[in-house]
């Protein structure tokens, strides 16, 4: 008898149990909206909340890996002509624990200081952790889709 209760209130307690996970995700979907709208706005200031200090990647432009967030180089960008209009798409969140993995996709363009521009599509992806109730990027990629749904 004493096992059957354990059970029943074990199978009881299963929605509760995924329901923290479920709202992390949510959590997790707003911060990579916020992240994207700081850097299409140029406040650097709030983008760089979402950044944790040891934060590495791949950028849009395919280069090499860059580590840490140089504030002053997406400033100096930014104030040079910079500028991605993207919208985000297919967002896809997957928490484990204190750990969010994130996919995305891209869709717009980007202008580059001195005038040039491009459309296109681009996956993205970052991996964050909750540090002091934030979601911080510690890992990104850019990387552009090409074939069918993408250039």
């Amino acid at each position: 008898m004493r096992v059957r209760t354990v059970i029943f209130v074990f199978f009881l307690a299963l929605p509760s149990l995924a329901r923290p996970a479920a709202g992390q995700e949510a959590e997790v979907q707003q911060a990579v909206a916020e992240t994207l709208d700081a850097w299409r706005t140029g406040d650097f200031a709030r983008f760089a909340i979402f950044y944790h200090p040891d934060t590495r990647g791949f950028f849009l432009d395919g280069g090499m890996l860059v580590e840490g967030l140089n504030l002053a180089a997406l400033d100096a960008a930014y104030n040079a002509g910079f500028r991605a209009d993207l919208d985000l798409g297919e967002v896809n969140v997957r928490v484990q624990g204190d750990v969010a993995l994130t996919v995305a996709l891209l869709e717009g363009s980007l202008a580059m200081p001195g005038g040039g521009s491009t459309q296109g599509s681009w996956r993205y992806s970052d991996t964050r952790v909750l540090e002091e109730g934030t979601w911080k990027i510690v890992q990104y990629h850019f990387s552009e889709m090409v074939g069918p749904t993408g250039r």
